[in-house]
């Protein structure tokens, strides 16, 4: 396992219930995510189909959390996917291009939602899950 993997899989996450906007040009769509870390994301999406989901590289992201007057920009790398529910995909994004304040924002957040009591994100959605 590459070290940037270890550390995506040792960030505290947390099952979060937020909107994602994913941004491609003049094109956005709107994705729940399921659990979130300073290293990535899990998104469920009924936009994609399963080849277009595994033709997914890189996306562009933006969100919000409550205590942030703006919105977070994170470039990410989708790193897996899988089937969410038997009919929508779950995309793993690691984030690229994170800026440090960010990445400290979202750490804060995780470690202040998990100490509120609310759950843990499951780390194998931390992961790739299907490789093609």
């Amino acid at each position: 396992m590459s070290k940037s993997a270890q550390d995506r899989r040792a960030a505290r996450r947390v099952s979060v219930d937020l909107f994602v906007r994913e941004l491609d040009g003049d094109r956005m769509w709107v994705h729940p995510a399921k659990n979130l870390s300073a290293t990535g994301i899990f998104l469920e999406s009924h936009s994609y189909s399963q080849r277009s989901a595994l033709d997914r590289e890189y996306v562009e992201l933006e969100f919000e959390l409550p205590e942030l007057t703006d919105p977070i920009h994170v470039r990410g790398e989708v790193v897996g996917q899988r089937r969410v529910n038997g009919f929508a995909h779950g995309l793993a994004v690691a984030f690229i291009d994170l800026s440090p304040e960010a990445h400290d924002a979202i750490a804060l957040y995780v470690d202040k939602q998990l100490e509120g009591g609310h759950s843990e994100g499951p780390w194998q959605e931390a992961a790739p899950t299907v490789d093609g």
